[in-house]
């Protein structure tokens, strides 16, 4: 699904995607591409040998114009490259609405193919003058050549490419789509050992720091999950980006889940935790105490004590209008032999 963020509100990300009002924009007030943008992969040309680890940047010029989404699909030759990870840590993309995760990596493999879209928002507008680094890294994604591959290999020279059906919109409020120039890797493999250094490897063993703080939230929403309790979450980590999130209401399973995520307990009482993991394994956890079970917690006990103090009240206001009424009773009657006497 292609799609532009313009239509966007927090709390926690909580956005929503308007594709009719898009192309109706599209197609009747604007020519279907507008202005310019660059998706290119870096580097543009390499010479790789078996046994190799390599890695090759995506990045994005939005060539004088502001962009605030991109979607991008890529292929490569699964036949004599393997994907090992993607690295997300130094992306200019802070809302990732697909973005494939290590525990989808096998499956990248068998297709030849990886596709991740996202949002910026307040837009990308190019590099700021006089900032000495490349600000337009949306995501690295990191191959290895195997050492041993299936039949006798003679000199190879692949293309690891940017499909047509990547898109990018502009930070234009209408969600113009922007006509793209795309550029491909070229790599050449030759038929000899290499190095075999993994600097991924040594990333993701550097990489001790877990994903940033954060928290849940509960929501409820006419338009999403036909209106039942959803949670949303969301973090950042500096290292090697979030990999994956894990949900675990109560005392059940922990489940491999993605913001919005639609609760099992409509109740909402139970305890709610979610794991927040990055591409080294380290690990965050933010838990949400019902605020319901809470409120039932205090609420039943009080409710207990008040019927107990109505009672108690009641019984010794029984007991001292009888009270009243034998004293009266008596009184009347010492009052009674009194009056006899006078007459």
């Amino acid at each position: 699904m292609k799609f532009s963020i313009f239509n966007f509100r927090c709390p926690i990300f909580d956005f929503r995607f308007s594709i009719s009002k898009v192309f109706l924009l599209v197609f009747l007030f604007l020519p279907v591409f507008a202005f310019g943008a660059s998706l290119s992969l870096e580097p543009k040309e390499a010479e790789y040998k078996l046994g190799d680890h390599f890695g090759v940047k995506i990045r994005l010029d939005p060539e004088g114009e502001c962009i605030n989404t991109v979607s991008v699909d890529l292929s490569f030759p699964n036949d004599i490259l393997v994907v090992e990870g993607i690295d997300f840590g130094e992306s200019i993309v802070t809302i990732w609405v697909e973005k494939p995760s290590s525990l989808e990596i096998k499956k990248i493999n068998e297709i030849g193919k990886i596709s991740f879209s996202g949002g910026i928002p307040g837009g990308y507008c190019g590099r700021i003058p006089g900032d000495p680094g490349q600000t337009n890294l949306i995501a690295e994604v990191r191959f290895f050549v195997p050492s041993m591959i299936v039949g006798e290999m003679g000199e190879r020279t692949e293309e690891i490419k940017i499909l047509e059906t990547s898109q990018v919109f502009l930070n234009d409020g209408k969600g113009t789509l922007a006509k793209l120039n795309l550029q491909n890797s070229k790599i050449k493999i030759l038929p000899q050992s290499g190095e075999g250094l993994n600097e991924w490897r040594e990333k993701l063993l550097n990489d001790t720091t877990p994903p940033e703080p954060f928290e849940i939230q509960i929501q409820k929403d006419p338009a999403i999950f036909d209106g039942k309790y959803f949670i949303v979450f969301y973090t950042t980590d500096k290292e090697t980006g979030v990999d994956y999130y894990m949900v675990k209401e109560g005392e059940r399973e922990w489940k491999v889940a993605k913001s919005p995520y639609l609760l099992e307990n409509q109740n909402l009482d139970e305890e709610i935790k979610v794991k927040a993991v990055d591409r080294a394994g380290n690990e965050t956890i933010a838990t949400y105490y019902q605020e319901k079970a809470k409120t039932k917690e205090k609420t039943i006990p009080k409710k207990e004590i008040s019927q107990k103090k109505i009672t108690e009240i009641l019984t010794l206001s029984l007991l001292t209008l009888i009270l009243i009424i034998f004293l009266g009773f008596l009184f009347k009657r010492k009052l009674l032999p009194k009056k006899k006497k006078n007459n």
